[in-house]
């Protein structure tokens, strides 16, 4: 418009210049066509010529006008439905975040198809739906999603796993989180999502597969990491001693790393399943080399009861132990019980007797009992027997 104007100005001024040097002699100007003859001034020429020249770009500036119409009327008409979309989109997201699900998914789904980036929209609906109860739905809506992601499907992929995963969907989502490990087998968030996935459907062989695979990698912050390959050996252990697979559970400790062996509450997993596997001299092994490095009172208990030892053996190692940690309950219980198994009676009798000074716990009690009965003293005995029974009622 304003570029109109300023011809229109200039057009002016240069008639005007042209009129003021024809002042004096306007001239003459004569032009036959056939029967017709024109006669006029120069400047009248002139001023004819800019006012046809003008009449002819405005003619064609209007047909070309005319001729853009309807593109500039769909132009216009699809702006204000993107505004609205828009509009529409950043209302159904607001209502999402406020926790309106109902609200959030009909914003949400109302103007998608409008919407330059429609698979945004039907991934906040999958969420509300996925709020709402309403399972088909959210498929539904994320296959929209996936059909409008138009090289976005990552983002759907995970969306679709992590709802799934909320909705303890665990072999779906393993079966989602596998393909976005296709896609980008590194992904940190990919990789989390299928370790849930695993350690929901209890599938402790591949979730470990996983841990080891992707141990170099920052997937899984340490401590994350831990907590799950230490629930994963665990849970393999039991396993492997469920299904009585002595090789199998000695392979699995042998690969497991050096900090899971160091681990108190594991190590002491995988010594019960040796004992229960009637392996006892491994456990054994496992104790002492434990032992030769810190304290674990679970594990001196747990080889009182190790069998197939040396009597001799076992005892001098107890009182080594004794040497190295001074009197502590369960050495002396343990030490009480392997010499009431080499019938040293007195000596037996003074490390429990010191034990129940210390605590006077039911194990100590049996053990007293038990020697009171291989000495003969069956009042005794009997008496071991009925404190033992009143700490078992009353532990405090």
């Amino acid at each position: 418009m304003i570029r109109s104007w300023l011809l229109l100005i200039v057009a002016l001024a240069v008639g005007a210049a042209i009129a003021w040097l024809l002042r004096a002699d306007g001239g003459y100007v004569l032009m036959n066509y056939g029967p017709w003859i024109v006669e006029t001034s120069l400047l009248g020429l002139f001023a004819t010529l800019l006012i046809g020249l003008a009449a002819v770009v405005w003619s064609l500036r209007l047909l070309l006008a005319g001729v853009r119409l309807p593109g500039a009327i769909k132009r216009l008409l699809d702006r204000r439905r993107q505004e609205r979309a828009r509009d529409t989109f950043e209302e159904g997201l607001l209502r999402l975040l406020e926790g309106n699900w109902q609200r959030a998914e009909i914003e949400l789904v109302r103007r998608a198809a409008d919407h330059h980036a429609s698979h945004l929209n039907y991934l906040g609906a999958a969420r509300a739906a996925q709020r709402l109860g309403a399972p088909e739905r959210r498929d539904h809506y994320l296959q929209l999603a996936a059909n409008a992601s138009s090289g976005h499907d990552f983002a759907v992929l995970l969306t679709q796993a992590e709802l799934q995963l909320e909705r303890a969907e665990y072999a779906p989502a393993r079966d989602t989180a596998l393909h976005l490990r296709e896609k980008d087998p590194q992904h940190p968030y990919a990789i989390d999502l299928l370790a849930r996935a695993f350690e929901g459907l209890g599938d402790w062989q591949a979730l470990r597969g996983l841990l080891v695979e992707t141990a170099k990698t920052a997937a899984l912050t340490t401590e994350r990491r831990q907590a799950l390959l230490d629930r994963t050996t665990a849970e393999l252990i039991t396993q492997a001693e469920a299904t009585a697979q002595l090789d199998r559970l000695k392979a699995l400790w042998d690969a497991s790393e050096p900090a899971q062996r160091q681990q108190p509450a594991l190590r002491l997993r995988y010594a019960r399943a040796l004992h229960r596997l009637n392996a006892d001299a491994d456990a054994a092994a496992l104790v002492g080399e434990a032992l030769r490095q810190q304290w674990d009172g679970e594990l001196v208990t747990l080889y009182g009861h190790l069998h197939g030892s040396d009597g001799v053996t076992r005892l001098a190692s107890i009182e080594q132990w004794l040497t190295q940690y001074g009197e502590r309950l369960e050495l002396l219980v343990t030490a009480g019980q392997a010499c009431l198994q080499n019938k040293l009676w007195g000596k037996a009798r003074s490390y429990l007797e010191s034990a129940a000074r210390i605590q006077p716990a039911p194990a100590t009690y049996l053990a007293l009992a038990q020697l009171a009965e291989q000495t003969q003293n069956p009042d005794e005995a009997a008496r071991y027997y009925r404190l033992g029974l009143e700490r078992v009622a009353d532990p405090v």
